[in-house]
């Protein structure tokens, strides 16, 4: 009767550090979602737009109370059929106005 109590008494003690460890590492996992924050003074903003030669394109968006401004770029088309482009960048924090461009 002794070796059974020792037995069931290791197996608890094995899975009782078993998991233990799991939710250790539950704990130390990162944030896998980004997170915008009061803080942060960057975000990254795509955009998907009807098709254009255009090379860049200036948004402005507001996200928890804080305005980002900025020039996202063309990365391309965003389908098969090449009726959209596909804009994307990062914009900084800030009420920017964009700046005057001189055509060529």
């Amino acid at each position: 009767m002794k070796k059974f109590k020792i037995i069931y008494l290791s197996l608890i003690l094995a899975f009782g550090f078993g998991f233990t460890v799991q939710m250790a590492n539950v704990q130390a996992a990162e944030n896998l979602e980004p997170v915008v924050s009061q803080a942060a003074d960057e975000i990254f903003v795509t955009r998907t737009v009807p098709f254009t030669h255009a090379k860049s394109m200036w948004v402005t968006e507001t996200r928890n109370g804080k305005t980002y401004s900025g020039y996202i770029y063309n990365r391309g088309f965003a389908d098969g059929t090449g009726n959209y482009s596909f804009f994307s960048g990062y914009i900084l924090a800030g009420p920017y106005a964009p700046m005057a461009t001189e055509l060529e």
